[in-house]
């Protein structure tokens, strides 16, 4: 059972108390029976925040993985104003690898300049 279930039959045990208290008139108990299910409620919300938050910490932590492995890969050359890499074909940016280690396939546009798929960026021999 996750959290989010824990609060929600917290909440739900808290609501059927509120309803036994209509049958009991000390003021004191039905105050700390209201403050409980404030309190609930407020943990219940922060549990969500948290596990939205969790989420994209585990995605940015996957990036950063898929970043560090390769962080180790260079280009091999360049040609016509973008990257090569042993072992594949194609010409990539220059500014996908350098600033984000994606390698990202340019497209010819003519004799002299080529086009990154991703940052839309114009490359080439000048």
């Amino acid at each position: 059972m996750d959290i989010i279930s824990t609060i929600s039959t917290s909440i739900g045990l808290a609501q059927r108390l509120r309803e036994i208290s209509k049958n009991i008139a000390d003021a004191e108990f039905k105050n700390l029976l209201a403050d409980l299910s404030s309190e609930l409620a407020d943990a219940k919300l922060e549990a969500a925040s948290l596990k939205e938050r969790l989420a994209a910490l585990q995605e940015e932590n996957m990036l950063l993985k898929q970043t560090a492995l390769s962080s180790t890969e260079k280009p091999s050359g360049r040609k016509w104003g973008c990257y090569q890499f042993e072992g594949e074909t194609g010409l990539f940016c220059l500014g996908c690898w350098d600033s984000k280690r994606k390698k990202s396939s340019t497209t010819r546009i003519n004799t002299h300049f080529r086009k990154c798929s991703v940052c839309q960026a114009m490359l080439g021999a000048g």
